[in-house]
């Protein structure tokens, strides 16, 4: 036992004692080594429970910004499908008549080769190849993105070869409104010949006369046409 002064009056009084005899005030109690060192162990026990729960939670983290796994599946587009696509030049579109109810039905494709001509019409031009079907009529038609196409009242030549076969000569006519861009085949039987020719080839190649540049070249792709008559 230890005899210690009292906070509030100096008077002694004992460690043992809850209060000063003198003045009554009570006396702070000490607290034990034991007591200092379980509380000490608390804390720590507590650091270490904090600790382990943010390893936890990094760990977390870092499994989910794993990248997928080999083993899982991952839908991919068939790659045989990606090949017929960019097989596949031509381009289908189709309109509609609102008031007559009657559809328009197009196939284009455009030539892998590019024509230079001069000026007002230099900077590359393109031969575009259309089919067009409108109730039970059916056009074949060339159109150029730039120039100037030569052709008469009475129609023009053009020629067509198809693989590797003959050179066709076919019969062209302008347009109604006698555009100097657009080309029409121009009788039906031929157009029937010509498309039957797409649907079974692979490479076309067109010759089309030109205003003060003569005849140029064009050649197309027409594989995988799908198209009926």
């Amino acid at each position: 036992m230890a005899i210690n002064p009292c906070k509030e009056c100096g008077g002694p009084v004992s460690d043992k004692a809850e209060s000063c005899p003198q003045c009554g005030a009570k006396q702070p109690k000490k607290t034990s080594v034991l007591a200092w060192i379980g509380l000490v162990l608390i804390i720590l026990a507590g650091i270490g429970m904090c600790s382990e729960e943010t390893t936890k939670s990094n760990s977390q983290q870092t499994q989910e910004s794993k990248p997928v796994e080999s083993n899982e599946i991952v839908k991919t587009e068939d790659p045989a499908q990606q090949v017929e696509q960019q097989k596949d030049k031509w381009r289908y579109n189709t309109t509609k008549d609102e008031m007559r109810g009657v559809e328009t039905k197009f196939a284009t494709i455009v030539s892998e080769n590019t024509v230079n001509f001069d000026f007002p019409y230099d900077g590359g031009s393109k031969l575009i190849l259309t089919l067009r079907k409108k109730g039970n009529e059916t056009d074949v038609m060339v159109t150029i993105s730039k120039g100037q196409i030569l052709c008469g009242i009475d129609g023009c030549e053009a020629a067509f070869k198809f693989d590797k076969g003959a050179v066709q000569s076919i019969t062209m006519a302008e347009p109604d409104n006698h555009a100097s861009d657009v080309l029409f085949v121009m009788y039906d039987n031929t157009e029937s010949k010509i498309i039957n020719s797409l649907k079974n080839s692979k490479k076309l190649v067109i010759e089309v006369p030109f205003y003060q540049e003569g005849k140029k070249q064009f050649t197309f792709d027409v594989s995988g046409l799908n198209w009926s008559l």
